[in-house]
């Protein structure tokens, strides 16, 4: 049985602002974020309270929602910044998801998102999961982790249908 956690949404933004503090130390200025949907999203817009910076979004589809935590063959674009907008040339991004896991849509985006004319792309991820990764990231970019955790299934305050049960589980601890 996977072992699995549950993170209040007190967790999330207490990472968050000091995945905030990480990347403002870094020395590169970002103009923009690039949020990966669907769990991108709420770490982007928390992130953006500390960074003051706007949010571009994409979509991709990777993991089968019929079948919880099995993935399809490929990663898809769903939604995509096509064109990517004008006032994005030669601006720095960070591209921001919730959860480095086997880091195939990670690579993915960043694959998609290198063929466009930015300045310095960036990741932060809200967490970075201890495992041996699929995908890779290209050498020498900017990447920014929340914390960094085991192979636990991670269930986040925003997927919870009874937030007071998330909570509670959540205070319990791993299990």
């Amino acid at each position: 049985m996977t072992t699995k956690i549950w993170y209040t949404y007190d967790d999330i933004h207490r990472v968050i602002k000091s995945l905030a503090e990480k990347i403002q130390a870094s020395g590169v200025k970002y103009d923009a974020m690039i949020a990966i949907g669907g769990g991108g999203f709420i770490p982007a817009r928390i992130l953006r309270c500390f960074l003051d910076i706007p949010i571009y979004a994409v979509t991709t589809a990777y993991y089968d929602s019929e079948y919880e935590g099995k993935t399809t063959e490929e990663v898809k674009k769903v939604q995509w910044l096509d064109p990517v907008p004008d006032v994005l040339s030669g601006k720095n991004v960070l591209v921001v998801d919730e959860v480095d896991d086997s880091r195939v849509t990670l690579e993915f985006v960043l694959k998609e998102l290198a063929k466009e004319d930015f300045g310095t792309i960036g990741v932060a991820v809200l967490h970075e999961k201890i495992k041996n990764k699929v995908g890779q990231l290209p050498e020498g970019m900017p990447y920014f982790s929340g914390i960094t955790v085991e192979d636990w299934w991670i269930n986040y305050p925003w997927d919870a249908e009874e937030l007071d049960e998330h909570n509670r589980l959540a205070a319990i601890g791993p299990h």
